[in-house]
C-alpha cells in the first residue's frame, strides 16, 4: 500500500513538473539584400536636384528572436500563461558603444518583443499584461511581404501593430470561429508610455473554413486607427488578400491605407506571393503618396527552414501645401520624390 502511495505522488509530480516546464522557441532569419534608386528634390527657389539612393549590399536580421512560453493549471479551468520573447540581431546590427579596451559591443540584443503574464479561463476568455502587439496585429490577412524587402516585411500604413508597452490585451474564447478582443495601454506619464498616452482598442475576427475577416479599432487621444482585413482561398493553392486602414491625427487629413495580395502553393515546394500597397496622406501630409509592389516566393525545405527570394519597387512623394509642409536635409522644400528596386534574399530556420 505505501509502495502504492509512493508511486502515486510521484507520478503527480512528474505530470506537475511537466506541466510547468515552459517551451523554449525561437526563430533565426537572415537575409543578404541590395536596394537602389534615386531621390529628386524640388527646393523653395524652384532649383532642382536629385541624389543616389543607392545602397550598398546589407546582411539584415528579420525579427529573429527567441523565446519561453508555458502555463500552469492554477483550477480545473483557469491557467496562469506566461511568455517571454526577445529579438536578436543575428547579424550584429548597427547599433555598437565602446567597451572597455577598446572593443565594440552590440547595445540592443536581446530587446523586448511580446512579454507577459496572463490567466487563461475556458469559459471567460485570456487576459494578458506586459508588453504587448496591439490588437490590430491579429486582424492582418493581406501582408505576404518577407524578410529584408524594401519598404519592410509589413504593410505600409502609418500606423500598423505597434508593441506597446503596460498593457493589457483580452481576447475571448473562440466561438465556432469568432473571436472578441480589446486593449488598453496605460498612461504612466513618464518615458515608458509607447503612444505618449494612454489608448484603448476594440476588434473582432472570424477564421472559418477558406475565410478570414476582421475589424479593429484603435485610440489614443487624437489619433484614431479604424482596420479592415481579409483573405479568401478562392482555391486549395490560391490565397486572395486585402486590407484597408483609416488613420486620423491631430492634424492633416486622414490616411487612407490600402493592400491587396495573392499567394500561389505549386506543385514543387515553392509557394509563390505578390503584394500592392498604396497609401494616400502618407502620415496625414496633405497628397503624400506611397506605392510598393513586391513579388516573391517562398521555397520549403522542410517543416523548419524555408528559403526566400523576393524583390520590389517603391515610389513616394511629397509637396508641401497650405496644411503641410515638407523638409529635405532641415530645409523646407516644395517637393520630395523617391523611386526605388530592391531585391533580396536568405534562409529562414524556425526552432
Amino acid at each position: 500500500m505505501k509502495k502504492l502511495l509512493l508511486a502515486t505522488a510521484v507520478a503527480a509530480l512528474s505530470v506537475s513538473a511537466a506541466n510547468a516546464a515552459p517551451t523554449v522557441y525561437g526563430k533565426g532569419f537572415l537575409t543578404l539584400d541590395l536596394n537602389t534608386g534615386d531621390t529628386d528634390v524640388v527646393y523653395a527657389d524652384n532649383s532642382k536636384e536629385s541624389f543616389d539612393a543607392d545602397d550598398r549590399s546589407k546582411l539584415n536580421s528579420n525579427a529573429s528572436r527567441i523565446g519561453l512560453k508555458g502555463s500552469e493549471a492554477l483550477t480545473a479551468n483557469t491557467d496562469l500563461v506566461y511568455q517571454l520573447e526577445y529579438g536578436i540581431d543575428i547579424d550584429a546590427g548597427d547599433a555598437f558603444v565602446d567597451a572597455d579596451g577598446g572593443r565594440m559591443e552590440k547595445s540592443d540584443q536581446f530587446y523586448s518583443r511580446d512579454t507577459y503574464l496572463g490567466l487563461k479561463n475556458a469559459q471567460y476568455g485570456t487576459l494578458l499584461g506586459g508588453r504587448l502587439s496591439a490588437i490590430d496585429d491579429y486582424v492582418n490577412f493581406a501582408n505576404v511581404t518577407q524578410g529584408g524587402v524594401l519598404g519592410g516585411d509589413v504593410v505600409l500604413a502609418s500606423f500598423d501593430a505597434p508593441r506597446t508597452n503596460n498593457t493589457f490585451n483580452y481576447f475571448s474564447p473562440n466561438i465556432n470561429g469568432m473571436q472578441f478582443m480589446a486593449m488598453y495601454a496605460m498612461d504612466e506619464n513618464n518615458n515608458t508610455d509607447t503612444l505618449g498616452r494612454d489608448a484603448f482598442g476594440v476588434g473582432g475576427k472570424y477564421e472559418a473554413g477558406p475565410m478570414n475577416v476582421g475589424a479593429t479599432y484603435i485610440q489614443a487621444g487624437d489619433l484614431k486607427v479604424a482596420r479592415v482585413s481579409g483573405n479568401y482561398a478562392i482555391s486549395p493553392v490560391v490565397t486572395l488578400g486585402a486590407l484597408y486602414q483609416n488613420t486620423g491625427f491631430d492634424e492633416g487629413d486622414n490616411e487612407n491605407a490600402f493592400t491587396i495580395s495573392g499567394e500561389m502553393a505549386t506543385a514543387t515546394p515553392w509557394t509563390a506571393y505578390a503584394q500592392g500597397d498604396f497609401v494616400n496622406n502618407v502620415g496625414g501630409a496633405d497628397d503624400a503618396e506611397k506605392f510598393r509592389a513586391v513579388v516573391g516566393g517562398k521555397y520549403a525545405f522542410n517543416a523548419a527552414t524555408t528559403g526566400h527570394l523576393y524583390g520590389a519597387y517603391l515610389s513616394t512623394e511629397a509637396n508641401t501645401t497650405d496644411k503641410t509642409g515638407i523638409y529635405y536635409n532641415d530645409d523646407l522644400v516644395k517637393s520630395v520624390e523617391f523611386d526605388g528596386f530592391g531585391i533580396g534574399g536568405g534562409i529562414e530556420y524556425k526552432f
